[in-house]
């Protein structure tokens, strides 16, 4: 009769060690990406940056260190902190300003690529990236391409 009532105890103790662990926490390179360039007044370039966190949690995002290409031509260093958390398996969009690119005229679509580093802290982590994409100009809205 005792052997009885350990069988239910040893079910439960493993159901409950089971569940203490919580869910897997699955860390997956994060990218960005440009959603928008808008050229300013004084010809400095607001560029909206989508970055995309792939892991199954939240992660706090501190640094992008990238070069963007158009149509094959080097013309900016985007690097800046972007100090934003992002939950897990989602993205969000952040804003930088660059200096206007020498010799670089923005007209019709644009072939671009974007490639560098991401940078996380919580977790402490470097994620390499490279994303090619297009951009067209917006209709109605001046000296901006999304």
């Amino acid at each position: 009769m005792k052997s009885i009532a350990i069988v239910p105890a040893i079910a439960l103790a493993a159901l409950l060690t089971a569940c203490s662990s919580g869910p897997t926490r699955k860390v997956h390179p994060s990218t960005a990406s440009i959603q928008q360039i808008a050229v300013q007044a004084d010809g400095h370039w607001r560029v909206t940056l989508r970055i995309q966190n792939y892991s199954t949690f939240a992660m706090h995002f501190s640094a992008i260190d990238a070069q963007l290409k158009i149509a094959g031509q080097q013309v900016a260093q985007v690097r800046f902190a972007p100090d934003i958390d992002i939950v897990g398996s989602n993205s969000d969009v952040v804003e930088t300003t660059l200096p206007p690119p020498a010799g670089t005229t923005l007209v019709g679509n644009l072939d671009y690529t974007l490639e560098g580093t991401i940078s996380t802290t919580n977790p402490d982590n470097t994620f390499k990236f490279t994303t090619t994409s297009h951009l067209s100009p917006a209709p109605g809205l001046a000296g901006t391409w999304r």
